[in-house]
Formats: C-alpha cells, sequence, structure tokens
C-alpha cells in the first residue's frame, strides 16, 4: 500500500514539474505587437557614430497603430517655433527586421526595452535608439 501510495505521488508529482517547465508561448509577442503596443520617446540619434540629438527631440512620444499609420507628438520643448504633431504611415517586413517609415527603409531590432532603427543615405548612418514612455 505504501509503495502504491509512494507511486502516485511520485507520478502527480513528475506530471507537474514537467508541465511547469513547459514554454509558455501564448506570451511571446511578434515585433510588430510589441511596436504598437508602446509609445516610444527618443534616447538616442547618431550620425555616423556621433552622437546628435537634441533636447527638444528628447520629449516627443511617437506611436505606431495597427492599422499602419503613425502619429508624433510634440512635447513641451519643441525645437522651433510653430512646430506640430506629425502623421505618416508605416510597415514592417514580415521577418521584423526592416521598418519602412513614409517611404524611408530603416533596418531595425525591435525588443521590449527599445527599438533601435539604422539607415544609409550616401556616405551617413544615421542610428535612431527609441524606449518605451
Amino acid at each position: 500500500m505504501k509503495t502504491l501510495k509512494f507511486l502516485i505521488f511520485f507520478v502527480l508529482a513528475l506530471t507537474m514539474s514537467v508541465s511547469s517547465c513547459k514554454k509558455d508561448e501564448s506570451n511571446t509577442s511578434t515585433p510588430k505587437d510589441i511596436l504598437t503596443s508602446k509609445s516610444w520617446k527618443l534616447s538616442s540619434l547618431k550620425v555616423n557614430g556621433v552622437e546628435t540629438i537634441e533636447d527638444c527631440n528628447k520629449d516627443d512620444i511617437m506611436t505606431f497603430a495597427a492599422n499602419g499609420t503613425y502619429t508624433t507628438t510634440v512635447g513641451a520643448v519643441t525645437c522651433y517655433s510653430g512646430e506640430t504633431n506629425t502623421t505618416g504611415t508605416w510597415s514592417l517586413s514580415t521577418d521584423g527586421k526592416t521598418l519602412t517609415v513614409d517611404g524611408d527603409a530603416y533596418s531595425v531590432v525591435i525588443t521590449e526595452s527599445k527599438v533601435v532603427a539604422t539607415i544609409v543615405i550616401g556616405t551617413e548612418t544615421t542610428e535612431l535608439t527609441v524606449i518605451p514612455t
């Protein structure tokens, strides 16, 4: 009888430990899910490796809607008089590695904690890093 109880306990314990080790795939987010589920602000802007971000850009907020539109909302610190919010279109490649914004294609790495976008035009390489607000 003790052996039967031990065997039942062992089988239950083994079942529970195996099921608790299973990867929970329902919590995986796609790059598009990450991009559209947050608002983003610029934390770095480098041109040819040199940081060029201005204070007036640091408080602007960008949101990407699932329908392929985006909005940039100007913060309290403006870059010039009369600066207004902007809207446009965006798309993300199927593999999540190319973000096209208003026709400009950026190579991107999208994570929960940041998005790094790089574009090369001529001899100039621009790298933008945005973080969730």
